[in-house]
């Protein structure tokens, strides 16, 4: 039965169904608060929804369209609302053109469907390869991309298409800002500013379905969001069992980022780049192992699935097929609070590429200062 309102229809379903059809859906949402029941005229779906159930309808929708329905994933806020962020995929950096189409190829053979890369890595050429003779559709699949930071406008709007060129692409799925500077160090706050106003342009003219950062800290945030029109829909940052306990400097300010609606995205979730003896700590330390064993996972395994489970996206990199496997196979277990707890906990490895273990060095980087290594 169609139920017709009480009173005229308000402004709150006028404002529901012009937002969903920004999207493509046609939905009829409920205010409780201000009707129990509504019914749209000029709309006659012959049904209404609870409002909390519209919300997890709408939010479900928008968040897995393009990737399988059992891909895990997380909603991101992109240009035009809410993006699927996949949980994993590959990462690529340090390979050349001709292993990152391996191993390209081989991840989405097994079900990746969101490849990580950067102009600055030289291999997107490859990258393109491997997803052309995929066979999967262009919606099935995600990538990343990153143009260097302290670009002028028309240098960022040219580098982002370059990469399009590259990866033999229409569209990315998210561009970022690899870095608040240069990777020497020099920009400032204008270039900041200059480099995201431009990146939103190239994003609107349909080139990305969300765009963000890498390496920023919340003072580098605070500088784009006076001028931003888009969302920042993530910052890529070192992130990985070890930090968890690790102050803001060392994490890139994790709780601003969160606190904003900014996904905060793991890069060298296993600490490869990191120093030995640091760099296997996370694939056979005694900590990740032991927790392995109670679920008949290995540590690194283990480690992923610390920051999955806490809806960080990871980007592992891995060329072996076995290893490959493994980084996706996450998501038939749960770890336990207790075993979470200690994870959190763990002070290493530390964070790498910084100064010392509570400073990444990202955070001192911004106005002609040079730059520490760089992790990418």
């Amino acid at each position: 039965k169609q139920l017709r309102p009480k009173k005229p229809v308000g402004a709150v379903c006028r404002v529901v169904i012009a937002w969903s059809a920004r999207y493509g859906h046609l939905v009829l949402g409920v205010d409780i608060q201000r009707d129990p029941l509504l019914a749209c005229s000029p709309c006659t779906l012959p049904m209404i929804v609870p409002q909390m159930m519209f919300r997890h309808l709408m939010l479900l929708q928008l968040a897995t369209a393009g990737l399988p329905r059992d891909y895990p994933s997380v909603p991101m806020n992109g240009t035009r609302g809410f993006v699927a962020m996949p949980l994993y995929g590959l990462g690529t950096w340090l390979y050349n053109s001709t292993v990152a189409e391996q191993a390209a190829t081989m991840a989405l053979g097994m079900g990746y469907r969101h490849i990580d890369t950067a102009f600055v890595y030289e291999n997107q050429d490859g990258v393109g390869r491997a997803l052309k003779n995929s066979g999967l559709h262009r919606k099935e699949y995600f990538v990343t991309s990153k143009i260097p930071g302290g670009l002028n406008a028309s240098a960022t709007m040219a580098t982002a298409d370059q990469c399009l060129e590259q990866l033999g692409l229409s569209y990315v799925d998210l561009m970022l800002i690899h870095f608040p500077a240069t990777f020497d160090g020099k920009g400032d706050k204008a270039a900041r500013l200059t480099e995201w106003k431009a990146l939103e342009k190239w994003a609107k003219s349909g080139k990305a379905r969300a765009i963000g950062v890498s390496h920023y800290c919340a003072r580098h945030i605070k500088d784009i969001q006076e001028v931003a029109t888009l969302p920042i829909a993530v910052n890529q940052v070192q992130y990985h069992v070890g930090m968890g306990s690790a102050g803001a400097m060392a994490t890139d300010d994790k709780a601003f980022m969160e606190s904003q609606g900014i996904l905060y995205q793991g890069f060298s979730s296993l600490c490869g780049p990191c120093n030995p003896p640091d760099n296997r700590e996370l694939i056979n330390g005694s900590l990740v192992t032991e927790i392995g064993k109670a679920h008949g996972k290995t540590g690194a395994q283990v480690a992923l699935k610390w920051l999955v489970q806490q809806r960080i996206p990871v980007i592992p990199k891995s060329k072996n097929p076995k290893h490959l496997m493994e980084n996706m196979d996450l998501f038939d277990f749960q770890l336990t609070s207790s075993e979470m707890a200690r994870l959190m906990a763990a002070t290493t490895p530390a964070t790498a590429g910084g100064p010392n273990a509570n400073d990444s060095g990202d955070c001192s980087v911004a106005i002609d200062e040079a730059a520490v290594e760089v992790h990418v």
